[in-house]
C-alpha cells in the first residue's frame, strides 16, 4: 500500500530576524536562506526519509527554483514522475520570517501550484488502485483537490486533510474528508474556537464531528495534539525540545501516513508524528530538517520514548477520555 500526496511545492525564502515587524515597521534580518519547501513536498520527503513509498502530484514552473526543488526530491529518492511543469506561472514561493524564539510568520505565493488540474490527477493515479492513503491540502485549486478526494473516497482510500490555508476550505472538501489535522490557527478559522486548552480542542473535535468528520487531530504546538474520535479522545503531550524552526506541517502529516501504513491506529500514529515533529523542530529548514529513520531511532533511544509511543508514560502525561452516554470519562 502506498501514499498519494496532492500538495504544494515551494521555494522557501527564510529570513531570520530578532522579531517580526509590526504593520508599517521595518526590521533588518540577520540572514536569508533559500530552501526547498511546500507542504506536499515536505510530506512526501518525510515518507521517503522514513523508508516508505509516496507519490507527489504537484506543479512547478519552468525556472531555476523548480529545477532546485526537483534536485532535492531526487536526492531524497522521491517519485517525481507526476510533478507537472508549466510555463504559465513561476514556481510557488513562501517568505518565512523566524524570530529569536523560533516563531514563524509566512506569506505565500501559490504560483504554479494553481495550475494543477483534475486531469493531472487522473493521469497520475489509475483509480487510486495502488494507494491506501491520500494526503491533501488546500494550496491547489479547489476543483482539483475535491476531484482527488472524491475519487479516493470512491475507491475506499483513507483521505487525510491538512487544511492549509483554512480560508480555502469548502463543504465539498469537508464532505470528502476522513481525518482532518488542523493547527490552532486553522482550527480557529474553521470553527471559531480559540484553542487555549484541552477542553477547547475537544469542542473543536466535536464541531468537526457535527460536520461529518468523526476523526480529527488538533495540532497544539508546544502543548502537543488532541486526537478526537467519537468513542475516545486523547491528549498527546508534546516532547520538550529546544525549538529552532517550528515549521512541521508536512513532516507531521507524512509521519502520520507512515504510521498508518504500519497498521497503527490514529492514537499511536499521532504519537509517532509528534516524535518526528519534535526532532524536526530542533533543526532548521522545513524540508532539509526532516530526519531520516536512523536519526529518528537514535532520538527515540536517547530520549527513552518507547513508552511514550505506546501511550504509557510517567514523565509525559497523555490524558485519555472515553465517551459514555455523551459524557466524557477520564481514565
Amino acid at each position: 500500500m502506498k501514499v498519494c500526496i496532492v500538495g504544494s511545492l515551494n521555494t522557501d525564502m527564510v529570513i531570520s530576524t530578532p522579531h517580526i515587524p509590526n504593520r508599517g515597521e521595518t526590521v533588518f534580518g540577520e540572514k536569508l536562506d533559500m530552501l526547498p519547501g511546500g507542504r506536499g513536498a515536505n510530506a512526501v520527503t518525510t515518507l521517503s526519509k522514513l523508508g516508505k513509498e509516496g507519490m507527489l502530484i504537484g506543479c512547478i514552473g519552468h525556472d531555476s527554483f523548480g529545477d532546485d526543488l526537483l534536485t532535492e526530491l531526487r536526492k531524497n529518492q522521491v517519485n517525481i514522475s507526476h510533478i507537472k511543469r508549466t510555463m504559465q506561472a513561476s514556481t510557488g514561493t513562501t517568505i518565512i520570517m523566524i524570530d529569536d524564539v523560533a516563531v514563524n510568520t509566512m506569506v505565500g505565493m501559490r504560483g504554479a501550484n494553481s495550475y494543477l488540474s483534475p486531469e493531472d490527477i487522473d493521469k497520475a493515479v489509475n483509480g487510486f488502485e495502488d494507494y491506501g492513503i491520500l494526503l491533501a491540502q488546500m494550496e491547489m485549486p479547489e476543483e482539483t483537490i475535491v476531484h482527488a478526494m472524491q475519487e479516493a473516497k470512491k475507491n475506499n482510500v483513507l483521505v487525510v486533510l491538512d487544511p492549509k490555508p483554512a480560508k480555502n476550505i469548502t463543504m465539498k472538501v469537508l464532505e470528502a474528508t476522513d481525518i482532518i489535522i488542523p493547527n490552532e490557527q486553522e482550527t480557529k478559522y474553521m470553527t471559531g474556537i480559540e484553542i487555549k486548552n484541552i477542553d477547547d480542542a475537544i469542542q473543536a473535535g466535536r464541531y468537526f464531528e457535527s460536520l461529518g468528520i468523526s476523526q480529527s487531530i488538533i495540532k497544539m504546538g508546544q502543548r502537543g495534539a488532541l486526537v478526537y474520535t467519537p468513542t475516545r479522545i486523547e491528549h498527546v503531550a508534546a516532547i520538550p525540545v529546544k525549538v529552532v524552526d517550528s515549521v512541521v506541517g508536512g513532516a507531521f502529516s507524512g509521519a502520520l501516513a507512515c504510521a498508518f501504513l504500519e497498521g497503527k491506529d490514529i492514537f499511536k500514529a499521532t504519537r509517532f508524528a509528534c516524535v518526528v515533529s519534535a526532532l524536526k523542530v530542533t533543526r532548521f529548514g522545513a524540508q532539509i530538517g526532516i530526519p531520516t529513520l536512523e536519526e529518528l531511532n537514535e532520538f527515540i533511544e536517547e530520549n527513552n520514548l518507547y513508552e511514550y509511543l505506546n501511550g504509557f508514560t510517567g514523565r509525559l502525561t497523555n490524558n485519555i477520555y472515553h465517551s459514555k452516554n455523551g459524557e466524557l470519562e477520564k481514565n
